[in-house]
This record gives structure tokens, sequence and C-alpha cells, in this order.
């Protein structure tokens, strides 16, 4: 008998975006004018989290909705509206990506607020659009959508990582997990991944997040 499709890792990537997109919008908003090294720390997160946002969408638009569309033909609509909602978003994160350099190049103020606003724009569309996809598309993939083709989607987004940027996505995908969704991602990491995590990884992320958030 084959086993259900556990699409684990749908909400949990999604908390971390409306976490991070949350926290992005405050941190924009709260560098003081002209305070270029601090620019240069958030806008940098900024870009990771938009980037992989978009990565995330470009997955589901070429790899996800096309096999929906094809097996549930009657909830067309629901895949429709996630695809509607992908390029409203795609346009505020194309804004992102045009502000966000001459933010961190000049910090001027104007820059500043103007990208906070946008930012904060991204977080609430992206909260509604990822609430109408658990509650309305979630249930279509487990029922549509193959193990194996979900594997391809995941293989896909864990690729589309840059390797640099690695322990920053673990440690944030790490901060509020789930013990489900801990157990998966730790039980996937090979053994000397783990092991660096659990020793000076751990303790990079942390100076790291610490810097971020203006705490270190």
């Amino acid at each position: 008998m084959t086993e259900p499709l556990d699409p684990w890792g749908m909400a949990w990537v999604h908390q971390v975006y409306r976490r991070e997109l949350r926290l992005l919008a405050t941190l924009v908003a709260d560098v003081a004018e002209g305070d270029h090294d601090r620019a240069a720390v958030v806008g940098e997160h900024l870009t990771d989290i938009t980037d992989s946002l978009h990565e995330h969408h470009v997955g589901e638009d070429s790899l996800l909705w096309p096999l929906l569309l094809d097996r549930a033909g009657p909830q067309a609509d629901l895949v429709h509206r996630m695809e509607k909602q992908h390029g409203e978003l795609h346009e505020l994160l194309r804004e992102v990506a045009e502000l966000n350099p001459r933010w961190r190049e000049k910090a001027a103020a104007a820059d500043r607020d103007r990208l906070a606003g946008i930012v904060d724009r991204v977080s609430a569309l992206t909260d509604e659009h990822l609430t109408d996809e658990e509650r309305n598309v979630l249930p279509l993939i487990r029922q549509h959508i193959t193990p194996d083709e979900w594997q391809a989607f995941e293989v896909r987004g864990r690729d589309s990582i840059p390797q640099e940027k690695a322990l920053v996505f673990l440690g944030i995908g790490l901060e509020d997990a789930t013990p489900h969704e801990r157990e998966k991602l730790v039980g996937g990491l090979p053994p000397e991944v783990l092991q660096f995590w659990e020793g000076p990884g751990g303790q990079q992320y942390a100076q790291w997040r610490a810097g971020l958030l203006g705490t270190a």
C-alpha cells in the first residue's frame, strides 16, 4: 500500500517566510539614515528571503500547478487563484529587488521608508496567499501529487539555496520548527553536517542572528 503524501515541508517553509518578512519590515524601518553598515546587513537578508520566496513560487508554478490543473480539473479556479497571487507578489518582489541595492548603497531615509512599506505589503500579501494555499490547495496536493513529484519539488527548493547561505537557512528553518518538522529536517542531514551544526555551525548561526537582530 502506498504511503499517503506528507507535505510537511510546505507549512514549515511558509512559517519561515511569514516570520522573516514580518521581521524584515520592522528591521528595514528601524535602520538609521546614513547607517550603511546596518543597511548592508538587513538588506542582504532581505535579498536572501525575497529571492527564496520567488524561487519557491517558481517551483510551484513549474512543478505543481500544471499537474494539479491536469488532475484536479474541477478545482482549477483554486490553482488559477494561486497563479494570480504569485503574479501580484512577483511585481512587489521586483520592486524590492530594484530598490534594495540603492538603499544598501546610500542608506537614504526616503529609500528606507519606501522599501519598508513595500516589504510590509509583501508580508501581508504573502500571509494571505499562504493561508489560502494551506487551507484550499494543500488538500489537492495530498490527493493528486505523488511522493516522487513532491520530492522533485523539494529538491528544487533545496538546490535553489546558495551554498554559502545553507547555514543561515538551516538556522532560520529550525527556529520555530515543530518536533515533527525538526525530526524531518535534522534526520535528513548528512552526519558530518549535523555534527557541524551541533558544534561551531550552531554558534556561528547564533552570532549571525544576533547581528541581524541588533542584539549582538
